[in-house]
């Protein structure tokens, strides 16, 4: 397992729109199936989601740097950036063309499906998270 997990993403003819380019919503889309792959690979079952131990996306930041095109391959490169009590943030740079598209952050929290609430992080999560902590740097300089 690789703290910075790494997947390819296929970009489908109907993730474009009028202007040819991948539409700013449906990177949303690639981001969430990067992180899906991500966590299955770091967390095993843990990773997969379940109504019964719901981890929920509370922010979600992204920078567009450059469209992202139909036809190349798309890769992504995800890694955790910081694991809290109940909350991890997980990083993304979307590569095509050999050049960073999007970079992206989620926040997501464990939540207590009864409640709605955010609740600790299973100690067993936590230390897989913990595990693959890549953290950002300080300053990151955005060119487009």
């Amino acid at each position: 397992m690789n703290a910075v997990h790494t997947t390819v993403l296929p970009v489908r003819w109907s993730d474009q729109d009028l202007n040819r380019h991948v539409n700013n919503a449906r990177v949303v889309t690639l981001i969430e199936e990067a992180r899906l792959s991500a966590t299955a690979s770091w967390l095993g079952e843990d990773g997969i989601p379940d109504p019964a131990r719901p981890r929920v996306v509370v922010s979600l930041a992204l920078d567009y740097l450059r469209s992202i095109d139909h036809g190349p391959e798309l890769t992504a490169r995800v890694r955790v950036s910081r694991v809290g009590r109940s909350s991890y943030t997980v990083a993304y740079e979307l590569v095509q063309h050999g050049r960073v598209a999007v970079r992206a952050r989620t926040v997501l929290v464990q939540t207590d499906p009864a409640t709605g609430r955010s609740t600790p992080l299973p100690d067993r999560v936590r230390a897989a998270l913990e595990g693959v902590v890549v953290p950002e740097p300080d300053s990151v300089t955005v060119r487009a």
